[in-house]
């Protein structure tokens, strides 16, 4: 078991460290930027590295939360979206799968079509959804929040 000196005065054992913040930093060094990164004031308590904790997680809670908001926003904004709904689709959001829908609601539709003004209203959707659904709007997947401990990595 090793200390960890901040500020030359402030002493943490490695064992604490571990057990308030899951890893132990590289040298006493990196643990003075983790409390100056969250603005944490060394007195030597094992409530430091509470507080550090704390202050870790709610930032990481942060990011996380504004990747899965970003995502939502993501899904409620696809161009296919208006297109989708013409039909009767709600659009996910996930390329593959709106577009897979879309294919088999306008081929049942456009089977059932029986007189030619609806024959050529599916027509013209299948002609937008050829540009709608095109390469160009194919999203780049997206990206899994990151576990905490990858977090952690970040800043030990």
């Amino acid at each position: 078991m090793s200390n960890f000196t901040v500020n030359g005065v402030y002493s943490y054992t490695s064992a604490n460290i571990y057990s308030y913040l899951g890893r132990v930093p590289a040298n006493s060094t990196k643990l003075k930027e983790l409390f100056d990164e969250f603005d944490v004031t060394p007195t030597g308590s094992t409530n430091d590295l509470k507080k550090l904790n704390t202050a870790m997680y709610e930032e990481y809670s942060t990011q996380v939360q504004n990747q899965i908001d970003n995502q939502q926003n993501a899904k409620q904004n696809v161009p296919w979206a208006r297109l989708c709904a013409q039909i009767g689709i709600q659009a996910t959001g996930d390329y593959d799968k709106d577009y897979a829908a879309f294919n088999n609601a306008i081929q049942l539709l456009s089977q059932s079509a029986i007189d030619g003004q609806a024959m050529t209203y599916f027509a013209g959707l299948k002609s937008e959804a050829s540009q709608v659904f095109g390469l160009s709007n194919k999203p780049a997947g997206y990206q899994a929040a990151i576990p905490f401990y990858v977090y952690q990595s970040q800043f030990m």
